[in-house]
């Protein structure tokens, strides 16, 4: 007969723990998604004014930032509901925000815009931290069917 540990933890408990990282990491997620709309929609109203150098760039830049905005809402959805999915997606962006962020920080632009990049950075090292925390982990990797 095979002895097993009684885990003692009871799954309000986890769940307690894990929902305030997780509405951190969404609240993260829901700013990074409407800093990407912003960004689409701040190329599109110069694609409407005639100010725009290449139009099918403009056109790429607002399809795949909307993309990218609606992708994080619906990983963040999935991530909420406790799908293990949606962290590999999530942790992919958060990879992209910090390479995007030390460019525009270490570019040598305008102060501004250096601010943007080390907010980019900070946000993405703050949500994939909140990510490898262990409540989150062991909240997003539930499954419906126990194992034996």
């Amino acid at each position: 007969m095979l002895i097993r540990p009684v885990n003692f933890q009871h799954e309000s408990d986890t769940v307690s723990k894990a929902l305030p990282l997780l509405r951190s990491l969404l609240a993260l997620l829901v700013v990074e998604a409407g800093a990407a709309a912003a960004f689409a929609l701040a190329v599109l109203g110069e694609l409407i004014s005639g100010r725009s150098g290449s139009v099918g760039v403009s056109i790429f830049l607002v399809l795949a930032l909307a993309g990218a905005a609606w992708g994080l809402v619906a990983a963040g959805r999935s991530l909420f509901r406790g799908g293990r999915v949606a962290r590999g997606a999530i942790i992919t962006w958060q990879l992209f925000q910090v390479l995007a962020g030390l460019m525009a920080a270490l570019g040598g632009g305008p102060a501004w815009v250096v601010i943007c990049g080390w907010t980019a950075v900070l946000i993405a090292v703050a949500a994939v931290v909140l990510m490898m925390l262990p409540p989150v982990i062991e909240q997003t990797t539930r499954t419906s069917v126990q194992e034996d």
